[in-house]
């Protein structure tokens, strides 16, 4: 039986409509989601479990990917170590009408270091132009067994 460490919660939005910002569409320099920091006490081999959720809305004529990515140990989206990708299709439909998905994801991260913090960021970014339209929310739980 496992025993509970941490549990944090970056929540940027909780309802469609907000941010309402311009999503990335570069690998190099995603959108920053979320961040967060679990007290993992120096535990050896902790349990850490990531769950995500953004809400894009996007207008196209060809068919849109969202990558999503869990990154450990920075909060500067191109740093840290990537320890989650997931591409995800997004819907989308031509003209003057856009298409809004809400994407969840989750992960785990079996090789978090032994730290009395580790952070970890959700990032994101699209394949064409795609918007932010919430909601927005990234939360992790860490446990040692």
């Amino acid at each position: 039986m496992g025993t509970f460490l941490d549990m944090r919660t970056s929540q940027n939005s909780s309802s469609n409509g907000f941010p309402n910002t311009p999503l990335s569409t570069f690998a190099t320099s995603p959108s920053l989601i979320g961040v967060i920091g679990l007290q993992t006490r120096n535990v050896a081999n902790p349990i850490v479990k990531l769950e995500g959720t953004i809400g894009i809305e996007a207008s196209s004529l060809t068919f849109a990917t969202l990558t999503i990515l869990f990154a450990r140990g920075t909060t500067n989206p191109t740093g840290g170590a990537i320890i989650y990708t997931a591409v995800v299709g997004v819907p989308t439909i031509a003209v003057l009408k856009a298409s809004t998905q809400v994407i969840s994801v989750c992960a785990a991260d079996l090789a978090a270091p032994a730290a009395a913090e580790t952070v970890y960021t959700m990032l994101a970014y699209a394949n064409t132009d795609a918007t932010r339209v919430g909601p927005e929310s990234f939360q992790g739980i860490a446990a040692r067994t």
